[in-house]
């Protein structure tokens, strides 16, 4: 499957690898792009952040510019955050999903341990 254009490096090689261990449908596709996008965006924040961050005193005006920029970047985080647990919901291929440190592999699996204990409970 072609990678979405515009991509940068990073967007390309998250792409690739996800593309490698999983096997996504059309609309997960769409999604995974998306956040190859906001990837390559928060590459290009920090850098933003890294190159004013040297020079900013946070008791100017300057410091307001930064901020900004800080905000971007964590509602860009979040977004991106959000859509890869997406991403991965609509994983349909060979790849294997790792458990978490608590036993489960998400939202999924803690709405079947719920249902598993109620049939539990009632008898």
């Amino acid at each position: 499957m072609d990678e979405p254009a515009g991509l940068g490096e990073r967007g390309r090689r998250m792409w690739r690898e996800t593309l490698a261990s999983w096997s996504l449908n059309p609309a997960h596709l769409v999604l995974l792009g998306e956040a190859c996008r906001i990837a390559d965006r928060l590459e290009l924040l920090d850098s933003m952040l890294r190159s004013l961050a040297g020079d900013v005193n946070p008791n100017v005006e300057q410091f307001a510019d930064i901020s900004g920029l800080l905000a971007e970047s964590r509602q860009q985080s979040s977004a991106l955050k959000l859509l890869l647990a997406e991403v991965r919901q609509g994983q349909t291929g060979s790849g294997p999903v790792k458990q978490d440190p608590v036993g489960g592999v998400g939202v999924a699996d803690l709405t079947a341990r719920i249902a598993g204990r109620r049939r539990k409970a009632q008898g």
